[in-house]
């Protein structure tokens, strides 16, 4: 495995480390993260679990997705049980709807790979018997405190869609590109100590895996004993689907294009049911953009004092009557697509000019006040760092078909945010005060200055944004016209670098950016092109010669394996047949891909970077036809 499916807990304790070393005076909750909570020698904060062994024990105790989302007998059930009950169709049914809204719009969108040049997401999975939605994360989110100020923040349990059927005497298994995550609050709030004592909760025995860890998280003293997860602490599900995905040979000039719809469910107790509700800090960009009053509306309201600072520290709520009840993010190439930031498809940074923004720490200047806002959306966010619009996709199991499963299955993003979490929960711990803002997704305060991390281009609101000693930053995936956040990457091209950088020309229909070329970064051996799928092209090498920073790994021969799969052969048959080798660059929890690419396993158990939708879970289309 490539951790211990715990936080990754040596990258935490080496942040915590560089956290603790600086003498940030008004960053609290970090200065005391070194100081030990009494009563918990050989205790560590448990902040993430992906471990699937533990998993397995959480779902067969308290975290089954239909027990614990529908309050129904269904323990272990497959969605085509599922799909009987009410409030399961209530929810899918608006996913199902989001679909059709693709297939109305798109008339090229389908299913099959075979006669359709967009592929489209298969609804008949939320009603298979071979298919369900299988736990792969749960995390501490205390930080979450402000949101939830009744309770001592949240719990997430993160599912994901998978399927298992045999065909021909072959068993097909695969997870798909969709995400359910459960929400609750945790323990109230409403004694002093209530949140030292549920901290405490989450420090558990170091070294701790597998089956005994599970035992730990739903013991009855445990985060997840039966008297934490229940339905009525349920604050809001939400959903992240893949609804559809343009291949390369579609979208060469991009190297493919693929939209997420990002929803939040919420219960609706004079119905009896669960009804979408609208997005956190997520503005309509197209109701506001149509109703001049209500954009001023908003700009008069953002520019409050009281709400720059609240926006500074990521604390802000934005008032319901701006908010939308559902977002599409795209991929590739993040906060690069204007699509991606709601915020600055409504607003101007000169909007903000004349405003006092030297106190704040994180959004000191009028561009980095908007990126901030986008930061804030759950569309921003989801594509800042992330891995193709997911932050948590799970562990993938040792026996997972080779060329289906990630090395690291937590966006770096999610890995860098782990520091301040437990330097969060220690100080919660010890009852010290703490605090709850947050930096940037795209950009953890500290250590976050490594490869394929986003850096300042000269912008005032980005200047402690820089690079390691031995890496520039790079403006090869930056807006067309904008000149704030680059990436960190080596002044030559090596193993896993773009080799052909271009600017990103964004429109507000997404499905019309395009990209405005650079010069091409020259490879010591070859460019894989962005056209066949590498977004800014990607360096290789020959696995007979491998650099430091790389390792063999697989690529495959587009047409030969499309067609493979459009004949709907075995996925694993087609990686056999129509795969060739490739020296990549290497990857892990501490040396993450950069944009775009995410950490696959190789046949060898190691990691690789890979465009995300090599990957098959990573796509929509391909699969069998569901049971």
């Amino acid at each position: 495995m490539a951790h211990t499916g715990r936080a990754s807990l040596a990258r935490v304790r080496a942040l915590l480390c560089a956290v603790s070393a600086l003498a940030w005076p008004s960053v609290s909750s970090i200065a005391v993260a070194a100081p030990g909570v009494p009563g918990t020698d050989g205790l560590e904060p448990t902040l993430l679990v992906s471990d699937p062994e533990a998993l397995r024990v959480v779902s067969e105790s308290v975290g089954d997705f239909g027990a614990l989302v529908l309050g129904a007998d269904t323990l272990g059930a497959n969605n085509a049980t599922l799909a009987k009950h009410p409030l399961y169709r209530a929810l899918m049914s608006v996913i199902e709807a989001d679909v059709q809204k693709v297939v109305a719009s798109d008339p090229q969108a389908g299913v099959a790979i075979r006669g359709h040049a967009h592929r489209l997401f298969d609804v008949r999975w939320l009603h298979a018997s071979s298919a369900r939605f299988e736990l792969v994360a749960v995390a501490s989110r205390l930080d979450r405190h402000f949101f939830n100020p009744e309770a001592c923040g949240e719990v997430r349990l993160v599912y994901r869609l998978g399927y298992r059927q045999s065909e021909r005497e072959v068993v097909l298994a695969s997870r798909l590109p969709m995400t359910l995550a459960v929400e609750l609050r945790a323990d109230p709030a409403d004694q002093p100590g209530a949140c030292a004592s549920a901290a405490r909760r989450w420090f558990l025995p170091r070294g701790l895996k597998g089956r005994a860890l599970g035992s730990q998280l739903v013991a009855s003293a445990g985060p997840l004993s039966a008297a934490q997860i229940t339905r009525a602490r349920i604050v809001q599900v939400v959903s992240n689907v893949q609804t559809v995905r343009w291949p390369s040979a579609v979208r060469p000039a991009l190297g493919g294009h693929a939209e997420y719809v990002l929803r939040a469910f919420a219960w609706d107790a004079s119905r009896q049911t669960y009804r979408p509700r609208k997005l956190e800090n997520t503005p309509d960009v197209a109701r506001i953009a149509r109703d001049p009053a209500l954009r001023a509306r908003l700009v008069s309201w953002l520019r409050e004092p009281d709400k720059l600072t609240s926006i500074d520290g990521a604390t802000v709520r934005l008032p319901d009557e701006f908010l939308a009840e559902s977002v599409v993010s795209v991929t590739p190439r993040g906060l690069a697509r204007r699509n991606n930031r709601p915020f600055r498809s409504l607003l101007e940074p000169s909007e903000f000019r004349g405003l006092d923004l030297s106190k704040l720490r994180f959004a000191s200047s009028p561009e980095a006040l908007v990126r901030r806002l986008d930061d804030l959306t759950c569309s921003g966010c989801h594509q800042a760092r992330s891995i193709a619009g997911f932050h948590l996709l799970g562990d993938d199991r040792t026996d997972a078909t080779p060329g289906n499963a990630l090395y690291t299955g937590s966006s770096p993003h999610t890995l860098s945010e782990l520091a301040r979490r437990g330097a969060y929960t220690t100080a919660l711990a010890n009852q010290r005060p703490v605090d709850l803002s947050r930096p940037f997704a795209e950009r953890a305060t500290v250590g976050d200055d490594g490869y394929g991390a986003h850096c300042g281009l000269g912008d005032p609101g980005f200047h402690a944004w820089r690079c390691a000693p031995n890496l520039t930053c790079d403006a090869y995936e930056a807006t067309a016209g904008e000149s704030t956040v680059g990436v960190c990457l080596p002044s030559s091209a090596g193993t896993g670098d773009p080799c052909e950088p271009a600017r990103v020309r964004a429109d507000r229909d997404a499905k019309r950016d395009g990209v405005e070329r650079a010069s091409a970064r020259p490879c010591a051996q070859v460019c894989e092109a962005t056209r066949v799928g590498f977004p800014g092209g990607m360096c290789a090498a020959s696995c007979s010669d491998l650099p430091n920073d790389a390792a063999c790994g697989g690529i495959a021969i587009l047409t030969p394996f499309n067609d493979c799969l459009a004949r709907q052969r075995p996925f694993a048959e087609c990686v056999r047949d129509h795969v060739r080798p490739a020296g990549l660059r290497a990857c892990s929890d501490l040396l993450p891909c950069r944009d775009d690419y995410v950490c696959a396993r190789t046949a060898q158990r190691g990691g690789v970077c890979l465009p995300p939708y090599f990957v098959f879970q990573m796509r929509v289309d391909g699969h069998p036809t569901p049971h």
